[in-house]
């Protein structure tokens, strides 16, 4: 398979136990589980497992523990084509983990154990060689001391530096990340990608559109910002237009890392590529529809097969 580009992520690391059951946890109330499954995730690691399905050279910058979750997560990043080269260990350390109850329609929730490994990578176990022979970093912003060293030094070195925020940052700082970092790190970025609640957080705007231009204005990204919002159309500001392209609407088996797939395939399409930005969102969203289609965290399949898929739904 020819490589086309080469991309390094550094972020979210973690195994994903998969809860599929008859309703999402409520307060005092009961649910039926029909299938519970142990499997590699993390949003970094999904981004990087989707550019690696499309074609692309990956390499992680993480750290796990010296547990079976941690040998499971290197195991099955690597039967999935990602670099383990910067995937450090922390001895005895605990790697990140996470319960995902998927119910009816693919709805889902999330809670976290960050377990003692994944946020002790620290800014001194990341060098700025990691970035030789790079056309793309990618981070999520955490741990912030190291995705802040790197994505400094791939702005020195004119890396474009691709920035997805999955989580609200009331939600991230504190424990992941603090304000000044969030700040620098968006300062930084290329291009930013988020779902509307954490642009509506971060600009305090009520309107999705309104909430884009605001952070346009306020950190000037060379290439814009784009705004996923489920099952509304995404739209991607870049100054001066504001464009948007429909998602696809498929009977979702299991929504967990479609934003992943979708960020994948936008950091293909779009940077790796050259494609222009309607064609470009056009196969990120099919990619992210693929990826609701198949159970678990991470899309499996090829730019081929993408390319079908949008034929196909048009040809319906």
């Amino acid at each position: 398979m020819n490589k086309r580009g080469v991309v390094l992520g550094l972020g979210a690391t973690a195994m994903d136990i998969v809860i599929r059951c008859s309703d999402l946890p409520k307060e005092d109330g009961f649910a039926q589980i029909y299938d519970e499954r142990r499997t590699s995730g993390g949003s970094c690691a999904n981004v990087l497992v989707t550019l690696a399905q499309l074609g692309v050279e990956t390499s992680l910058v993480a750290r796990i523990g010296e547990d079976s979750l941690g040998e499971q997560f290197r195991r099955e990043l690597l039967q999935d084509g990602v670099s383990d080269r910067y995937l450090q260990v922390k001895p005895g350390g605990v790697t990140m983990y996470t319960y995902v109850f998927v119910a009816e329609g693919g709805k889902r929730s999330i809670f976290v154990n960050s377990g003692d490994s994944f946020l002790s990578l620290k800014e001194e176990n990341v060098e700025e060689s990691m970035l030789n022979g790079v056309d793309v970093f990618f981070t999520d912003g955490y741990p912030s001391g190291p995705s802040l060293k790197l994505a400094r030094a791939a702005k020195s070195h004119n890396i474009p530096i691709f920035l997805q925020l999955e989580c609200v940052p009331s939600f991230m700082e504190g424990h992941l990340t603090n304000p000044q970092d969030l700040h620098e790190l968006l300062g930084l970025a290329d291009l930013i990608c988020a779902g509307d609640d954490v642009y509506y957080e971060l600009s305090e705007e009520q309107n999705a559109s309104s909430a884009v231009k605001s952070i346009f204005r306020r950190y000037q990204p060379t290439h814009g910002i784009i705004c996923t919002m489920g099952e509304k159309d995404t739209i991607w500001f870049d100054g001066e237009e504001m464009i948007s392209c429909p998602v696809y609407a498929v009977d979702a088996v299991d929504t967990t890392g479609a934003g992943d797939s979708f960020v994948g395939a936008m950091i293909y399409s779009y940077l790796l590529q050259g494609w222009d930005r309607r064609e470009a969102l056009r196969f990120a969203n099919a990619c992210a529809a693929m990826k609701c289609l198949q159970p678990g965290p991470r899309f499996h399949g090829s730019a081929d097969d993408v390319q079908h898929f949008i034929k196909g739904f048009h040809n319906k």
